[in-house]
């Protein structure tokens, strides 16, 4: 999250240090005590030998030493059995999509301390065929046992869109997610410095940038259905950046060698909401 809740003035406070006088001791006379001049300060001199060169030191035993050997790679079986599998492109990744993106919400809300989402299966086929409508395809028929929840028939405020997803990464879905939160999971840069010892991820903090429109859209509400499409434009997949490399690596070593990861575009998430916790203009709901 890059918005700040206040624009904070910065002060900077320069504080002098005056040095403190120091008496310099004075060199003592060597003739003084007794001593030839040019004997003074030869003493530590290591004494040469007849050619007129110093000895040799003796050489470090721990600079001829072998370097450790360099610890063995994590078994890409193990990195898996660990994170999870990724999913397949295709119906897989399509589920996968759109469960990352209602995963992401809740941390995000969790992380606050706000009102976390229920996901509801009628829900997800009104979804589904909001998504297929944006597609051109045919709705879904409505699955049998389902129906309506009585929240949402009471809902007074609901909502609905097609959001757009710019990346789905071939990793897991933990590993996805654990990447998420390394990046979300920390205040904006400066924070710290113009509120020490303060949090940044509070209520207070929240409904403060909720007015300022800098929450996500759908944060507001308590019963959401989602569904997803991965690469809706039939692009070929990228590369992973080395950057996103490195910092998956630094999560779970050997990902990249487990997981080969790809990047696909062009991929959406149909969500609706209802039953808001919160009003439009931040007031909250009972």
């Amino acid at each position: 999250m890059t918005s700040r809740i206040i624009r904070l003035v910065a002060i900077a406070v320069l504080v002098g240090s005056a040095a403190l006088p120091v008496a310099a001791q004075d060199n003592p006379d060597p003739t003084a005590q007794g001593q030839d001049p040019a004997q003074v300060g030869d003493s530590a001199a290591p004494t040469a030998d007849d050619t007129g060169m110093a000895p040799a030191q003796p050489a470090d035993p721990a600079a001829d030493s072998p370097a450790p050997p360099a610890p063995p790679a994590p078994d890409p079986s193990a990195v898996i059995a660990q994170w999870g599998a990724a999913p397949t492109i295709g119906p897989a990744a399509d589920q996968a999509v759109a469960q990352r993106w209602f995963r992401d919400q809740n941390a995000q809300r969790a992380r606050w301390g706000v009102p976390t989402a229920t996901r509801d299966p009628y829900l997800d086929w009104e979804a589904e065929n909001l998504l297929r409508s944006s597609l051109g395809q045919s709705p879904l028929p409505q699955p049998p046992g389902l129906s309506k929840p009585a929240v949402a028939l009471r809902s007074s405020q609901s909502d609905q869109a097609i959001v757009s997803q710019p990346q789905f990464w071939t990793t897991s879905d933990d590993l996805w997610q654990a990447w998420n939160d390394s990046i979300e999971g920390q205040p904006p840069a400066g924070w710290a410095d113009e509120r020490p010892g303060e949090p940044w991820f509070t209520r207070e903090n929240y409904l403060q940038l909720f007015k300022l429109r800098q929450m996500p859209r759908f944060d507001r509400y308590r019963l959401i259905g989602v569904a997803g499409r991965v690469n809706t434009n039939h692009d070929v997949p990228t590369e992973l950046l080395s950057g996103h490399k490195d910092q998956l690596e630094a999560i779970a070593p050997g990902s990249i060698a487990a997981y080969q990861p790809v990047v696909y575009s062009g991929n959406l998430v149909a969500v609706v909401g209802y039953d808001p916790w919160i009003n439009p203009d931040g007031t909250l709901r009972t």
